[in-house]
């Protein structure tokens, strides 16, 4: 799984599931500028614009991929907060910040070869 989506050459990692879903939610495509700044189409419900960039993707496992889907995208909306709180929901998580830190919690699998 790459996770940078406007780049399929890049480089992620590839993981496997036996049940349930699992979905990648990004800030790195469907992108515009607006106001002189960069915006991106998952909203912070709570001012109404793009959500602060703390997380360039975040993928999930869950029951099913509504649920790892909701998770992802709530994920980049929580943004520092995110992965207390998918530990606390034990969901198995791969978080990528926007300076390409890799950052896996509730058992999600390290990479081949780490």
């Amino acid at each position: 799984m790459g996770d940078d989506h406007a780049r399929a050459s890049d480089s992620g990692q590839t993981v496997s599931i036996e049940d349930g879903g699992l979905a990648t939610s990004s800030t790195t495509v469907r992108r515009w500028p607006l106001g002189g700044r960069i915006q991106h189409h998952i909203v912070d419900p709570r001012t109404g614009t793009s959500a602060a960039e703390v997380w360039r993707t975040v993928s999930v496992a869950a029951r099913s991929c509504v649920d790892a889907n909701a998770a992802s995208t709530a994920s980049i909306v929580r943004g520092h907060r995110a992965p207390g709180w998918l530990r606390q929901l034990t969901l198995p998580s791969r978080l990528v910040g926007i300076d390409g830190e890799v950052l896996r919690v509730a058992a999600w699998p390290e990479a081949s070869g780490a």
